[in-house]
């Protein structure tokens, strides 16, 4: 069978194709419209996966969508609301139509509805007529299913990892009127949810209240939170926690939304730093998560953990989960956040055997052979050879910025080689000018690749998330000698959130390494997405040129083509 699966939630929609198994195509919306988080009907993604993959809509049996009461039916039906709702949170200045819809979240139950409840019976019997007029005319006699927003993640998550029985927790803002949830999955039984919270009980929209508070995009630059919580101190607010344990409940008793960052100003920022605000939200949120896990991996006898959400983008959680000494094993859903939705929507409805993946780069690819064209309409000089790899690991070893494009692009929101600007991370000055040119916060840890079978000589306690780690998704301690030789990819608590290589999952990145090291003595990369801060992840070569143009790094590996900066750029390197 053909397996289509589509998210069309606020944030992070995307199209993923599968047949019974294996992965074919799976993007995110963002990377055609080149708005970062982009939501709404996936109308790109999914031509994109018909162009990639060969298949034809005629070929495709089953149409699974993720969520059923989110996105509210209103918002599928009416596809202009969304860009309203999305544009509305985007901005920081507080217009009527964000009050209102601010209001329509927190003072109605349009969010907060779950699908078991009765009032969403009438809107089951519906959502199909309204999905099919989303679908282009081809796909609308096909058969739809709808799988609940949070089952579609721990299935995506616990099908990805290979483990035949774990427990899976999830965690986000919001999704079906719930928050967070608890689930056992087993081979043969599946996922069978034991615990929820409701939407209202929410770390997600707790963090993103905060975000709002300091002035960032909420909905986008929470990841912040976690990097200015490693410069701050949890004990010097003194404020009571607003989340609490009640007869096995979570509540929340503080406000949220736009009130909610109104009462973080007049409360906590009015008093205290955000480093030490971050570094509180920080703790209660690593407190309260781990709590839960301990208790439900005791209750089920479970020694594996699984996890998604977009609370689970936060790596330090992460790194105090698989720490815990009740996990064995960690594995941290690659597109851990409604980007991931549409594949776990599908792994739901086909109920899945779960099989540890070996790589994401599941979207579009490139024709090589129109990349000389490209650069030379770009003016940009270039040389082509026979081992690009080589040529990398070389430009990297003496210094320079080099930006990678190639294959096929990484799905999620980790650059792990094919898209991605590649720098020592012995030099932190260097990394510093590099934070300049892509303007990025200079208080965001950038991150380290390295060799997976090399783990072992820069980090500690690794290997209850080795296969996690291959995606970039949790933290771990560095030795001292990772503090000492590479500076750059160290934060300020001494850790780090490292990739590791091997030759399975990126056999082109996997050489670079090699050659760095037989360069270097090294094969710790610094490893960052290949983008100016704010903009989606580049896909297609003339968006790399582009960027790589307006970030004046050193020098673009493209296909086989090594380009330097043009003449009249103020940056003429050569290869």
């Amino acid at each position: 069978m053909i397996y289509l699966g589509i998210s069309e939630d606020l944030f992070d929609s995307g199209v993923a194709l599968c047949d019974d198994s294996r992965i074919l195509f799976a993007a995110n919306e963002e990377r055609y419209t080149r708005r970062k988080n982009e939501g709404g009907f996936p109308r790109n993604s999914l031509n994109a996966a018909f162009a990639c993959t060969g298949i034809a809509p005629a070929d495709v049996d089953c149409i699974v969508f993720s969520g059923i009461m989110t996105p509210p039916a209103i918002v599928r039906l009416f596809p202009r609301l969304h860009d309203w709702l999305f544009d509305a949170l985007r901005q920081r200045e507080r217009t009527l139509f964000k009050r209102l819809m601010n209001a329509a979240m927190f003072m109605t139950p349009v969010s907060h509805t779950r699908p078991d409840s009765a009032i969403p019976a009438v809107i089951r019997r519906l959502l199909p007529l309204i999905a099919r007029r989303s679908l282009p005319v081809s796909l609308r006699k096909k058969k739809i299913s709808f799988v609940e927003h949070h089952h579609a993640h721990a299935y995506g998550a616990w099908s990805m990892s290979g483990y035949p029985r774990a427990l899976a927790i999830t965690a986000d803002g919001m999704g079906d009127g719930v928050s967070l949830t608890v689930s056992l999955c087993e081979e043969g039984k599946g996922v069978e949810r034991l615990w929820t919270a409701p939407s209202l009980s929410s770390f997600g929209l707790f963090f993103e209240m905060l975000t709002e508070a300091f002035g960032f995009v909420s909905c986008r630059d929470e990841g912040k939170l976690t990097g200015l919580a490693a410069h701050g101190d949890p004990a010097r607010v003194t404020v009571p926690p607003p989340f609490q344990f009640h007869d096995g409940h979570l509540i929340y008793t503080g406000p949220l939304g736009l009130r909610g960052a109104d009462w973080a100003r007049q409360t906590l920022l009015a008093k205290y730093s955000r480093e030490d605000i971050s570094a509180w939200a920080q703790h209660l949120l690593e407190t309260h998560i781990t709590n839960i896990a301990r208790h439900w991996l005791k209750q089920t006898g479970a020694s594996r953990l699984v996890v998604a959400g977009g609370v689970f983008a936060n790596v330090k959680l992460n790194q105090r989960l698989h720490e815990m000494d009740e996990v064995d094993l960690l594995f941290v859903y690659p597109n851990m956040g409604d980007g991931g939705l549409s594949l776990g929507a599908i792994r739901a409805d086909a109920c899945a055997v779960p099989r540890a993946v070996d790589n994401v780069f599941l979207g579009d690819g490139f024709a090589e052979s129109d990349i000389p064209a490209l650069l030379r309409a770009a003016d940009l000089p270039f040389e082509q050879v026979e081992d690009p790899e080589t040529a990398v690991a070389d430009l990297v070893a003496r210094g320079m910025m080099v930006a990678r494009c190639q294959g096929q692009m990484e799905w999620g929101p980790r650059a792990l080689g094919n898209r991605s600007i590649l720098v020592r991370a012995s030099d932190r000055a260097q990394a510093d000018r590099l934070n300049k040119r892509l303007a990025r916060s200079d208080f965001m840890p950038f991150a380290p690749a390295l060799l997976a079978e090399d783990a072992p000589e820069w980090l500690d306690g690794y290997e209850s998330a080795r296969h996690a780690a291959e995606f970039m998704t949790v933290c771990f301690r560095c030795n001292p000698r990772m503090k000492t030789e590479h500076p750059a990819v160290v934060h300020v608590d001494g850790t780090a959130r490292a990739q590791l290589v091997t030759r399975e999952n990126n056999p082109g990145f996997h050489k670079i390494l090699r050659r760095l090291k037989e360069k270097t003595g090294s094969s710790v990369i610094l490893n960052t997405s290949f983008n100016i801060h704010e903009d989606p992840i580049v896909r297609t070569p003339q968006e790399a040129i582009d960027t790589f143009k307006r970030a004046r790094l050193d020098f673009l590996a493209l296909g086989k083509c090594i380009a330097a900066q043009p003449q009249d750029n103020p940056k003429k390197p050569r290869p």
